[in-house]
């Protein structure tokens, strides 16, 4: 599910994924989650584990300290999803690609500044310094087509920051 860190990335100041504009591809259950350090390779061993589960149309969870709580994800290509999570008063955007049937998820946080001029021209992004880089997107029809973009730009070859893992 989306990152937690606001540096560079993509934010705005009200949901753009509502309750009646999401979907819930991940089951609820048992998870361990493992980040990814810069260059690539998984911690050696999960950094939380916990009962995951599914209210109002966020990903929940009542085991301390779970890194994604209240997530909401909406779908931008099969497989493919668009993750908002609320942190200081502003909603985060990051991707997600969910396999195995809703068993595993990978995650990633896009770096504003690693998506093209062309790109932010088009969606109308500015890069706000004192945001380290950030940018604020204003609606879902921006933030998608950013977000696709990115994808393309990067030939699907998107990193992976994190992995949750359905372990019952």
């Amino acid at each position: 599910m989306a990152a937690a860190l606001l540096g560079g990335c993509f934010y705005s100041e009200e949901a753009l994924i509502g309750r009646f504009a999401l979907d819930t591809p991940l089951g609820e259950g048992f998870y361990s989650h493992t980040p990814y350090h810069p260059d690539g390779t998984p911690f050696d061993r999960p950094a939380w584990s916990g009962e995951i589960e599914r209210s109002g149309g966020r990903y929940v969870s009542d085991d301390e300290n779970f890194p994604h709580q209240n997530t909401r994800l909406r779908e931008l290509a099969p497989g493919v999803y668009a993750a908002q999570r609320e942190s200081e008063g502003r909603y985060l955007y990051g991707l997600v690609w969910v396999y195995e049937g809703g068993r595993v998820a990978t995650y990633h946080q896009p770096q504003c500044a690693d998506l093209s001029d062309t790109a932010r021209e088009t969606y109308e992004l500015v890069e706000h310094d004192e945001e380290r880089g950030a940018c604020e997107i204003s609606d879902w029809d921006r933030l998608s087509g950013a977000l696709l973009s990115y994808i393309s730009e990067h030939e699907g070859e998107v990193p992976v920051d994190g992995v949750y893992r359905r372990v019952d």
